[in-house]
């Protein structure tokens, strides 16, 4: 019993630890953009600025705003992603991967990355929101971290009763110690990044793990030797019922020269 009791008490000390990171690392994220839009304001009205500095401020300003609803909406993401799913319905993990890997070919391509993927069909009962962005946030990831003349690998197939998500992408090299922390909110890997849309906010692969663990699945994250990430993901799956477009696979897509 009172191995039971200590067991209790370390894991609500646990918990109480990640909570207080985890307001510590929103606050952090919500103030610095906001003393930034500050600073900008005060050294611009700090005299008799022209209509130049004051457009180039509220430029600025503009874009603080953005990254704060960008920041707002991954932590009301996460928060719904944690809270579990609501209406459910059939999906297939194959077809909406499919369906994110064809939204990021141009930017796959012109970064200079090759896209090779093996689709098999992968069903399995969700909410297509979440699933769809868990999806999107793993490919998004696994494009991010990564470089010029690289490659991002995906299958999805069925094994053991489970539909399976698998994703690995060359990149910097990551200790294998710091690979659980990648899945904690506003965590960042050091890796250098493709620089298409943003730094990101640290929240992807947070969101991917609450989205995997409210559709009693599971996740796995391994540092692949030579660098990158190898991530699975794995949930219940479900007897296909019908064959569609999700029945594929893909040949290798080869790199494409952003001077093609």
């Amino acid at each position: 019993m009172l191995d039971r009791i200590h067991r209790g008490v370390a894991e609500r000390d646990r918990i109480l630890d990640s909570q207080r990171l985890f307001t510590a690392n929103a606050a952090h994220e919500l103030r610095t953009p906001l003393t930034t839009a500050r600073t900008a304001i005060d050294v611009t009205l700090d005299g008799h600025p022209s209509r130049g500095e004051l457009l180039a401020m509220a430029g600025d300003v503009r874009d603080t705003v953005e990254h704060l609803q960008s920041v707002l909406n991954g932590l009301l993401l996460l928060a719904r992603s944690q809270a579990g799913p609501g209406a459910r319905e059939a999906a297939d993990l194959a077809a909406n991967t499919a369906t994110a890997l064809d939204a990021v070919e141009g930017r796959a391509a012109t970064a200079d990355i090759a896209i090779r993927s093996r689709l098999r069909p992968a069903p399995v009962i969700g909410e297509p929101v979440l699933l769809k962005r868990m999806i999107g946030n793993l490919v998004d990831n696994a494009l991010r971290y990564n470089y010029a003349g690289g490659h991002l690998i995906v299958d999805t197939y069925t094994a053991g009763g489970r539909a399976v998500l698998r994703i690995s992408n060359t990149g910097r090299e990551i200790v294998p110690e710091a690979v659980q922390t990648l899945l904690e909110p506003f965590v960042r890997g050091q890796g250098s990044r493709v620089r298409t849309d943003g730094l990101g906010l640290g929240l992807g692969l947070s969101i991917v793990r609450a989205v995997t663990l409210a559709h009693q699945g599971r996740i796995t994250v391994t540092a692949r030797s030579g660098g990158g990430l190898d991530i699975t993901v794995d949930l219940p799956s479900v007897p296909v019922t019908t064959v569609g477009p999700a029945d594929i696979i893909e040949p290798v897509r080869p790199p494409r020269s952003a001077h093609a």
